[in-house]
Formats: structure tokens, C-alpha cells, sequence
């Protein structure tokens, strides 16, 4: 009866009360496209990275930690073959793979240039950045004298698919090798600067060319991310117990820049949950206060007809509590809307340092809508304390000589 009675008396000034759920449908619109933003931003960049970098990596922790070069701490075949094995045990596993690393020079007769390697597994489908190939094609056999280079570094080498060009390095030993491949295709990659220096040969020339038969990590790709930190935590025991010399760093662990931008996303966020709370909470006081000091008689005929101070206070706080409910519901609907019609556009950007086009979407869920609403909710009770309050202090005297 309470909240039948309070929906009444919210909407006997339809003017009012409109513009009060416009204030708080226009904000939490906002509220919800903003966080809706930074979720997805958050989440395609923690996708970015794990693709790239695997849900956890496996190497001497001096180069993990990158206290030490590639060369410095690679893996015997046999304990990368042993880490290997306890890695394919464990359930959820998408793919594994190793790699070797080195840094280089590339060109021919006429002229060279940096060169950052990877000796990758061809036959690998998590690693073999197939889809990035935007010339030629992709590695084939792991012993093959063939090389993808970025498409930045093929333009500033003049070549293309179907030429050749010389790669020297130095060996494991600290002596020089070279040796003369075939480029056979050209990727597209995600930063602009590594495409600039990016060279993918496959593990088995790499390792003839560092003269070594080691590698430099094991990266793993999970079904689910949210197991990395479990699972590493897992391994690094069983490493321990076997006394293997191997270290385990989930995919956050190797880039740290991404807690200090989930940190700023979550601050961006956090200020713009508080300024909406703000504003839809000193709007809807100033409607409310106006609304309830206008009935201050109808206060002092309902405590003389025998109801207590707090059901008076009961009943204003109601009110906020139903403009609360309305503001929200439509709010968080019309935030919803928004957002997906902004997807349907299908806008995308280069980001700063990027290469490529990446789509700018807003995510649509449970926290992009329940958020707002109980930012709303919580808005217009607290809003409504104050005149609910002052009401019902009044003595029955005091109400009905209100004019």
C-alpha cells in the first residue's frame, strides 16, 4: 500500500517528476556507455596480450624476468620436452609451443638493417601468425631457409616475396653466422615498431644459426585465461619438486604496463561513477525538497489522523526509492540501446603506436546495467533523507500552520 500511495504522489507533478527521471535517464545513459567502454577496452587488450604472449610463459627465470638475454638461458631439449609433457596434462590446455629469440641483421647488397627474430614451429597453429600474412605465405617446414618478415621491414628492404636476403647474428658461442633465405611472405602486424624489425624463421633454421639445439620458452595458450595464475602456480611446484630449473609467468606478470592501464581505466570509471551519483543525487534533493515541503500541511492532517513520524518518514523516502526504481530501469535500458546501436556502426581506430585498425566497441552486461541502477537507486533514497527528515520532525501544530 506504502509504495502504491508514494508512486501516486510521485507522479501528481508529471512535470516535475519527468524532468527528474530525464536528469537521471540522461546520466546513467552515459554512466553505462562509459563503463561499458573501459569493460570491453580492458578485456581486447588482456585478449591482445594472452594471444600474443600465451596465458603463461616457461623459461629460466633470469629471462623471464629479463634479467638476462635469450642466449643466456636457453632450455635443454630434454627439460623442455619434460615441461612439455606436464603442461599437455593439465586439462583446458589450447595449445603449447617453444621459441628462440635473437636480434640480428637483415638485407643484401644493398644495405641492411636491425633484425628482431623469432624461431617459431611452422606447424604450430597458435604461433604460426598465419592470419597476419598479408603477402606470400607462411613458414613452412621447421629446417626450412625461409623467412616472413614484417611488412614495414620488407618496404624499407625493397623486397617481396620470392627474394632473398641475407640474416647474420651471432651463435650462442659469441662467434658470427650468417646465412642467405628466401622471403616467402609478408604479416601485418599490431605495432608499428615491431613490424618495422619483425623476422619469423622457423625453430629448427633458428637454432642451426645460433648454433644450439635449446630454446628460449615454452609459451601456453589456455581455453581459459582466469586458469593462468592457477596453473602457474601448479607448475612452478611441480618444477620445484622435479628440480627443474624453470619458472613460470602468467601473461600479466610479463607485461606489467597492463595493471598501471587497468588502473587508470578503473580510476576513469570510478570518477565518472561518482560524478553521475552526484549529479542525479543534487538533482533529484532539489525536486524532492520542493515536493515535500509543498505538502507539509498533508503531513500535519496525516500525523493528526494518528500515523507516527516514522511512517511519514517512511513514505517521502519511498518516493525517492520509486524514482530511484523508474529513473534506473529506464536508464540502464536506454544506456543499452545506446550502446548497442553505437556497435552496429561498426567504428574502428588506429591506436597510438598501433599498425592496425581495431574496432571500438561497448560492451552490454550484467555490471554495464546493474551499476547505473544501483547508482540510481542509492542517489535518489540518499536524496531523499534530508526533506524526508525535516518532514517528519514537524509536530502536528507546526505542519498545519504551513501556508
Amino acid at each position: 500500500m506504502t509504495i502504491k500511495i508514494a508512486t501516486r504522489n510521485v507522479f501528481r507533478n508529471t512535470r516535475r517528476t519527468l524532468i527528474s527521471l530525464l536528469v537521471i535517464g540522461v546520466g546513467l545513459t552515459i554512466l553505462s556507455f562509459v563503463l561499458g567502454f573501459v569493460g570491453e577496452a580492458i578485456l581486447a587488450a588482456k585478449r591482445s596480450l594472452a594471444m600474443e604472449l600465451g596465458a603463461f610463459q616457461i623459461g629460466d627465470p633470469r629471462v623471464l624476468d629479463g634479467k638476462a638475454s635469450g642466449l643466456e638461458g636457453l632450455i635443454p631439449p630434454e627439460i623442455a620436452e619434460r615441461a612439455l609433457a606436464l603442461v599437455r596434462g593439465l586439462p583446458g590446455v589450447a595449445g603449447a609451443t617453444t621459441q628462440v629469440r635473437f636480434a640480428g641483421l637483415v638485407g643484401d647488397e644493398r644495405g641492411s638493417t636491425l633484425l628482431l627474430a623469432r624461431g617459431i614451429v611452422p606447424e604450430d597453429c597458435m604461433t604460426d601468425y598465419a592470419c597476419m600474412i598479408v603477402a606470400g605465405r607462411g613458414l613452412g617446414t621447421t629446417d626450412a631457409r625461409e623467412i616472413v618478415l614484417g611488412e614495414r621491414l620488407g618496404a624499407r628492404l625493397g623486397v617481396a616475396p620470392g627474394d632473398r636476403v641475407n640474416v647474420a647474428t651471432g651463435t650462442v658461442a659469441g662467434t658470427l653466422n650468417a646465412a642467405t633465405v628466401t622471403v616467402v611472405g609478408l604479416i601485418q602486424y599490431g605495432e608499428a615498431q615491431v613490424e618495422e624489425r619483425l623476422g619469423l624463421v622457423p625453430l629448427g633454421f633458428a637454432q642451426r644459426l645460433l648454433r644450439t639445439n635449446g630454446v628460449e620458452r615454452v609459451l601456453v595458450w589456455l581455453d581459459d585465461l582466469d586458469r593462468s595464475s592457477p596453473y602457474a602456480a601448479e607448475l612452478n611446484r611441480a618444477f620445484s619438486t622435479e628440480r627443474l630449473p624453470l619458472a613460470v609467468r602468467t601473461w600479466d606478470e610479463l607485461t606489467p604496463f597492463f595493471a598501471s592501464l587497468q588502473t587508470f581505466w578503473s580510476a576513469f570509471s570510478g570518477f565518472t561513477t561518482l560524478a553521475v551519483f552526484v549529479l542525479v543525487f543534487f538533482s533529484v534533493l532539489e525536486v524532492l525538497t520542493i515536493s515535500f515541503l509543498e505538502r507539509t500541511r498533508e503531513v500535519g492532517t496525516v500525523r493528526a489522523l494518528g500515523a507516527s513520524r516514522g511512517r511519514v518518514f517512511a513514505g517521502f523516502v519511498t518516493e525517492g526509492l520509486v524514482i530511484g526504481i523508474v529513473g534506473g530501469l529506464a536508464g540502464a535500458v536506454a544506456g543499452a540501446a545506446v550502446s548497442l546501436v553505437f556497435n552496429s556502426l561498426g567504428l574502428t581506430f588506429v591506436p597510438p603506436g598501433g599498425n592496425m585498425p581495431q574496432p571500438i566497441r561497448v560492451a552490454v552486461g550484467a555490471s554495464t546495467l546493474a551499476i547505473p541502477f544501483l547508482v540510481a537507486l542509492g542517489a535518489t533514497v540518499l536524496s531523499s533523507l534530508y526533506p524526508a527528515g525535516k518532514n517528519a520532525r514537524l509536530t502536528v501544530v507546526e505542519a498545519l500552520r504551513s501556508v
